[in-house]
């Protein structure tokens, strides 16, 4: 009986144990692509690095790096090797530092370098807990990578990258964080712009991008559709160096984000766009943007945004009126809009007569639908004519309309 149980034992832990190790964490990856080149490094995809890192791109033709084909100014060989046309450096020196969030158990980088190269891993009382080497590599097509990964109960604060000089590069960093409680992220994109476009004239349009939730959201990307018969695509400006446009196909703009921290932490992208002076009046050119996201919970997190209204016009008008639906029964007040981007703030106020202070009702979120319910009490309303304002934050969206309080 005692063997049968310790075979049982073993059993259960040869079968526990991978299923332990196979749960993945939150990772974090670093792959520099689209940045403009010699741009300053200073926060991306939530780490913070030190003086001298740039980011690099291969297409600049900077460097001996395999762009566009084997590196014909460098006499048809090519030195050092990246994954896609983005990567990292340390100018004017041979070494540099990573601070790393809280949380970080391990991380890994690609390496392409022509003299040895160390990396060093430091807990936050700037202990080494973790190095590794990586060997002069160029010449041989490959990028070599390393991982530290942090003894148990410990966690890596700072990573530093040091050679004789300042010729190597890094991609594809990756590292893992153990967070203390996992809670999900709550993602809202939302689209602003105006109703009417005029033909022949700049129209800008801005997104935003919220994180409402109690957990972290770790990358996101965001795919916009454009009438490219109707618009041209000027430029997009990103309120943050981690947000940047991956890919523009015809008819479709994507970008990229870093990390966006928890409760309320936001991105905004500003696109322009030339209408084109042919388009014809009338026509609608809104599209609805899609999200995919993930955080520690998941790795499909998906959303939309609003809906825009904008047609191409002729009138002076930039913005059409909204009017919520506002029904009364008895001493109660119900009113609902719809339009809104799924999850971004609402304030409601009524505005009383007389010029009246506004008297505040709440700041609520749209539903999964971009609609807005409630119920306001008239009972200690006093009797006039009131306007009822619904504002969407981010959009910026107006509904109003007047409602009645009678005489009692």
């Amino acid at each position: 009986m005692y063997r049968y149980l310790v075979i049982l034992l073993m059993v259960w832990l040869s079968c526990s144990v991978p299923i332990a190790a196979a749960q993945s964490l939150p990772t974090f990856t670093l792959d520099f692509e689209g940045f403009a080149d010699n741009l300053a490094i200073n926060t991306y995809a939530g780490a913070v690095f030190g003086d001298g890192w740039r980011f690099g791109d291969v297409r600049s033709g900077r460097y001996n790096a395999p762009y566009p084909g084997a590196c014909p100014d460098f006499g048809g060989m090519c030195a050092f090797t990246l994954n896609g046309n983005g990567f990292a450096r340390v100018s004017g020196s041979g070494s540099g530092r990573i601070i790393l969030p809280p949380g970080v158990v391990s991380f890994g980088v690609a390496v392409s370098t022509s003299d040895l190269v160390a990396v060093t891993a430091f807990a936050a009382d700037g202990t080494v807990i973790a190095t590794a080497s990586v060997f002069a590599n160029t010449f041989t097509g490959r990028l070599d990578r390393v991982t530290l990964t942090a003894p148990t109960n410990r966690t890596i604060k700072t990573i530093e990258i040091s050679g004789l000089r300042d010729t190597w590069l890094i991609d594809d960093v990756e590292y893992a964080v153990v967070p203390t409680t996992v809670r999900p992220a709550r993602v809202t994109l939302a689209q602003r712009i105006v109703d009417v476009a005029r033909s022949g004239e700049l129209l800008t349009l801005d997104l935003v991008l919220e994180n409402y939730g109690r957990g972290p959201m770790m990358a996101a990307t965001i795919e916009l559709p454009f009438d490219e018969t109707t618009l041209v695509l000027l430029d997009v400006r990103t309120s943050r160096v981690d947000v940047w446009v991956s890919e523009v196909k015809p008819g479709l703009i994507t970008i990229r984000t870093g990390p966006l921290a928890a409760e309320r932490d936001l991105v905004t992208m500003t696109i322009r766009f030339q209408v084109r002076v042919d388009a014809p009046v009338g026509m609608a050119i809104g599209r609805e943007a899609r999200l995919s996201y993930r955080d520690g919970v998941t790795e499909f997190g998906r959303g939309r945004s609003n809906l825009p209204r904008t047609v191409i016009g002729l009138g002076s008008e930039l913005t059409h009126r909204r009017t919520p639906e506002i029904t009364i029964a008895g001493q109660t007040l119900t009113y609902a809009a719809e339009g809104f981007a799924p999850g971004e703030p609402v304030g409601i106020w009524y505005n009383p007569p007389d010029g009246a202070p506004p008297v505040t009702v709440t700041t609520v979120r749209a539903d999964g639908d971009g609609r807005v319910s409630g119920t306001l009490s008239l009972r200690d309303v006093p009797a006039g004519t009131y306007t009822l304002v619904l504002y969407s934050h981010h959009s910026q969206q107006t509904f109003v309309d007047e409602f009645v309080v009678g005489a009692r």
